[in-house]
């Protein structure tokens, strides 16, 4: 490691006891360690880390796709490779040709945990830096609030915005279904912060779009 550089971003330890907020444009990694048996010991000190996320963004990968794609198509390949093996173990005997398909894989991913936008702390964090200021402000006029706004109107005003935030969180589960009436009013946040224009919330957009259809009586097969 050269001595010489700044070291801009630095391990910390961790607490689990403690919640920790990612900074703007940051993500949260956490090195944990478990004890082995055998010896007693830990191979590290449990920590976390702050790191910078422009540099591997969705707009970032999308721009550099065709360097890109040759590790995309390793790592899903990959994927599949696993969910054939599982079907194996559980003694499936082959597959037909539908059964192949980019989407298969990409729902196993989330299942995982491995997928790319649906991830409660990455939800979070969008939140934070794409909709949580301009939501306040929003609710803030709807409500007539000043600019200097009593403890009392602050506290209506984090209510509204937690029950947003929690409301797009439960996105992160594959099998949440809002109604009609609450997939307009999310989506009208969506619009009134511009949120929408993000990556993560076009993908939000088109779900509750999709939700919409299902609550009058489409295929619910067609949030997957």
């Amino acid at each position: 490691m050269n001595t010489n550089v700044e070291v801009t971003y630095k391990f910390r330890p961790y607490d689990p006891q403690l919640p920790i907020e990612a900074m703007k444009g940051n993500r949260v990694v956490k090195c944990l360690y478990k004890e082995n048996t055998a010896t007693g010991k830990k191979a590290g000190e449990n920590s976390y880390i702050q790191i910078p996320t422009a540099h591997i963004s969705e707009s970032v990968v999308i721009e550099q796709i065709q360097e890109l794609a040759p590790y995309v198509v390793a790592f899903l390949q990959d994927a599949e490779d696993k969910v054939i093996k599982e079907a194996h173990k559980n003694k499936s005997i082959g597959f037909g040709a539908s059964y192949f398909s980019l989407d298969k894989i990409l729902a196993y991913l989330d299942e995982q945990g491995q997928g790319n936008r649906l991830n409660k702390e990455k939800i979070e964090q969008w939140f934070k830096e794409e909709m949580r200021d301009n939501l306040i402000a929003a609710f803030a006029a709807k409500m007539g609030i000043s600019e200097t706004p009593s403890e009392e109107e602050l506290d209506k005003l984090a209510a509204c915005t937690t029950a947003y935030q929690n409301k797009f969180t439960a996105l992160a589960g594959g099998k949440t279904l809002y109604r009609e009436e609450e997939c307009e009013l999310l989506q009208k946040a969506l619009n009134v912060t511009e949120a929408k224009k993000s990556p993560i919330g076009e993908r939000f957009y088109a779900r509750l779009e999709k939700m919409k259809q299902v609550s009058n009586g489409s295929d619910l097969l067609d949030l997957l």
